[in-house]
């Protein structure tokens, strides 16, 4: 399926427009497919329009205050991320953990002490018993540098998979820990140059992923969806920069 998706993404580069008002596109859908995804995988009730309106800076009468703080906080989550990614940084503990607390309103210069999670859970949708609290920053800073070490996979979706499966299965920011893992991936999306996908499940499957994974380890039903996911939201971006470019041509 990577194959696929190279094939695709090189379609994509040599059709790209000049025109700085799709590339503002490609960054607004970027981070609407993701709030919506993590909407959806959360078991939060917000429709795409909605989603969509907000991120242009609409003012929508079924939508929140809680859901424009998170959508501004995504705003400067992911300019940040675009910093980190031009200095070719790889994801670590620290920046994870400062984007959670840009998610999450809790920027603090000792997130271990406010962001992780204080006790230890069972998490009956997910069917596990996460790793100990105390636990959790030498954990997650391994699971980080182990996947930085992982240079030119075959399948940079394996990789991801692992890495948000990985923050699922060790639970270290609570109930919001599936948005954080959501970050990584959005992260590591952008990372290969890849606009941020639309992920193709609801909350019930992806717990049941979760669940699967939680049991045996296997990543594969997880791994894909994102690859479909990441597919799909290439042949539609690729089929608008040919739309765009003509239009520059006509012009």
């Amino acid at each position: 399926m990577y194959e696929m998706i190279q094939q695709k993404s090189k379609e994509l580069a040599a059709c790209m427009p000049s025109n700085p008002q799709f590339r503002t596109w490609i960054e607004q859908s970027d981070l609407w497919c993701w709030l919506y995804s993590m909407f959806r995988v959360s078991g939060r009730k917000m429709s795409k329009n909605s989603i969509v309106a907000m991120v242009a800076g609409e003012l929508r009468d079924d939508a929140p205050l809680s859901a424009y703080a998170l959508v501004n906080n995504c705003k400067s989550i992911y300019s940040d991320m675009k910093s980190y990614i031009s200095m070719q940084a790889d994801l670590d503990v620290r920046m994870l953990n400062r984007w959670a607390g840009m998610l999450l309103d809790k920027p603090s210069a000792d997130p271990a002490e406010t962001l992780y999670r204080q006790n230890n859970p069972i998490i009956y949708e997910w069917e596990l018993i996460p790793a100990h609290f105390r636990e959790i920053n030498a954990k997650l800073t391994e699971l980080l540098r182990t996947a930085a070490q992982i240079k030119d996979p075959k399948d940079p979706m394996d990789k991801i998979s692992y890495v948000h499966l990985e923050i699922d299965r060790l639970y270290p920011y609570g109930e919001d820990t599936a948005m954080v893992a959501g970050l990584a991936l959005m992260y590591l999306i952008l990372q290969l140059g890849l606009p941020v996908p639309e992920l193709s499940v609801g909350d019930i499957e992806y717990n049941k992923m979760i669940a699967k994974y939680a049991e045996d380890l296997d990543r594969e039903p997880f791994r894909d969806m994102l690859s479909r996911s990441v597919y799909n939201r290439l042949d539609v971006v690729t089929g608008l920069a040919k739309q765009a470019g003509e239009n520059n041509y006509e012009a």
